[in-house]
């Protein structure tokens, strides 16, 4: 395996809490050793302190496709300037958070292979998610490598091409129908995702919600882990009860209502500043040791 070497710079750094905080799916834990497919690649990839080792990308790929060119310490304090101009003080329910999950990075996931990840998410769990991303790419994805079981993405035409029932015998249910729909609309519009890349992050939203099968939740997970938009806030079910719990003084909402997603996403980029999206991952990470009462 290749070896990438940390500097103090880019530590800390968590790959296993990178790797399995809900921002990518499909890809396993063997012992200390992670297997999975980024932008076309079987990759392997583990980590020992400040060691990176790993196979299936070159150096400068592994860098940028772990985010750890991340300016991490202008980050933190970008936020937590945001949120004493905001709040007066420093935010403990935030920085109680940030203290268990301040290895995380923001992957930069292949825009083609993010968006039929998030397409698959809906309303649904890590694991399931996962298994339902592996049936994809065993039924319509690509052979590669020397093991013939390994699959990468489907192209958009071939994805395209799909039967319903096909895809539905990968558990997608009802979105069979939106991946198949999404993937003949990029197959004949090869430049919109180059295109959406260009945008600032409101019309890039919109331009992605044009598709089928992304809602806004979709679109800010593409936005931010795919796009490089550090400021998009994808509001799922754990990111509510959060806001709702310990933020809601600060909106102008009524008692017993539900916050609308768009009032939950603004809030957070004028709370946490431009760098909102790592601000909600620091919150995210740590749901599994933690219950929402």
């Amino acid at each position: 395996m290749k070896l990438l070497k940390l500097s103090e710079k880019k530590l800390p750094f968590d790959l296993d809490l990178s790797l399995s905080c809900g921002q990518i799916f499909g890809w396993k834990r063997d012992g200390d050793t992670w297997k999975g497919v980024h932008d076309g690649s079987i990759v392997t990839i583990r980590q020992k302190e400040n060691l990176i080792y790993y196979e299936g990308l070159t150096k400068n790929q592994v860098i940028r496709f772990l985010g750890l060119e991340d300016p991490m310490d202008e980050i933190i304090g970008s936020i937590r300037n945001h949120i004493i101009s905001y709040n007066h003080e420093p935010d403990q329910f935030f920085e109680e958070k940030y203290a268990r999950s301040e290895g995380i990075r923001i992957l930069r996931q292949n825009p083609w292979e993010c968006l039929v990840s998030f397409i698959c998410s809906a309303n649904s769990n890590v694991r399931t998610i996962s298994r339902r991303i592996s049936l994809i790419l065993e039924e319509t994805g690509t052979s590669c490598g020397i093991n013939s079981n390994e699959h990468v993405f489907p192209d958009p035409g071939r994805l395209a091409g799909c039967s319903e029932t096909g895809l539905r015998r990968c558990l997608t249910g009802y979105r069979a129908p939106y991946l198949i729909k999404t993937a003949a609309f990029i197959s004949s519009h090869p430049g919109f995702l180059d295109q959406v890349k260009e945008m600032e992050y409101k019309t890039a939203k919109e331009a992605l919600m044009v598709l089928p099968g992304v809602g806004p939740k979709v679109a800010d997970c593409v936005l931010l882990f795919a796009f490089n938009h550090l400021n998009a806030v994808p509001v799922d079910t754990r990111i509510r009860s959060i806001v709702e719990k310990h933020y809601a003084v600060h909106m102008k909402v009524s008692q017993g209502r539900k916050i609308p997603y768009d009032t939950i996403g603004n809030f957070c980029r004028e709370y946490f500043g431009p760098y909102a999206g790592y601000a909600q991952q620091f919150l995210y990470a740590t749901r599994d040791s933690e219950k929402i009462k």
